[in-house]
């Protein structure tokens, strides 16, 4: 798939970019290769790695801490939001760690962010680019539903709202961490519902995708999981006070 090159971030410690791992020794020494060429602050966050990546993430010169909060992707989430917040820096950007996402592609989210064009921008993979057999039909078909059914109950037309590619503004973190409790898959769905609940304006771009380096985490049952906080989020959760 040809891509375009990027714009870069500039030289602008402002902007935070973590990377929640688990076993990417495979893909994360390439990923970080491309992402400091964009990112002046990079932290991963790892959840516990029993192979080489934490060793690996280090040799680039990238900041590496363990999550807290326990075992899961959502939990590697929270503990950078968490780090986020205890640094200056104004935006945070979030991607996978598996070599899926394209660091570049996060430019454009972190420009509408700082121009105030939304408190939290995120990225489409189906509105994007995605090499061949990145996405299979039910990744593709849940993806769908789960944006479709989201979109319906707090409004808007959004359509990947289990992307990984996100950039969110200083004050959308304050106010959206405190009430965080997702500890696996789920965080995007929490993210996005709570959000929208509590009035914040967020925007879809179309990012690209790749596929996975190495073995993929995402299993039928989390999807199942997922589509069970989907309805969750739908039936319970409301705005506070």
């Amino acid at each position: 798939m040809e891509r375009k090159e990027p714009s870069t971030i500039g030289d602008d410690s402002r902007v935070m970019l973590i990377i929640p791992t688990l076993n990417e020794e495979e893909a994360i020494g390439p990923l970080l290769d491309e992402a400091s060429s964009l990112f002046d602050r990079i932290v991963v966050v790892d959840g516990n790695s029993s192979d080489r990546t934490r060793e690996i993430a280090q040799s680039h010169g990238t900041a590496v801490i363990l999550q807290e909060f326990g075992p899961g992707k959502g939990c590697g989430v929270r503990t950078g939001m968490k780090l986020f917040l205890s640094q200056e820096a104004e935006i945070l950007c979030f991607i996978d760690g598996d070599g899926t996402n394209i660091p570049g592609d996060l430019v454009p989210l972190v420009e509408i962010v700082r121009n105030g064009g939304a408190d939290i921008a995120f990225g489409s993979r189906t509105k994007g680019k995605r090499d061949s057999e990145s996405m299979n039909f039910i990744t593709l078909a849940s993806n769908r539903v789960v944006s479709y059914l989201l979109s319906a109950r707090f409004g808007g037309n959004f359509t990947d709202v289990q992307t990984g590619y996100w950039a969110l503004s200083r004050s959308a973190v304050e106010r959206i961490l405190p009430h965080l409790q997702s500890t696996r898959f789920e965080i995007e769905l929490e993210i996005f519902s709570k959000a929208r609940s509590y009035g914040l304006t967020l925007k879809e771009m179309p990012v690209g995708f790749r596929r996975r380096v190495g073995r993929t985490k995402f299993s039928l049952s989390l999807r199942m999981r997922n589509l069970y906080f989907a309805f969750k989020y739908i039936l319970c959760l409301r705005s506070p006070v």
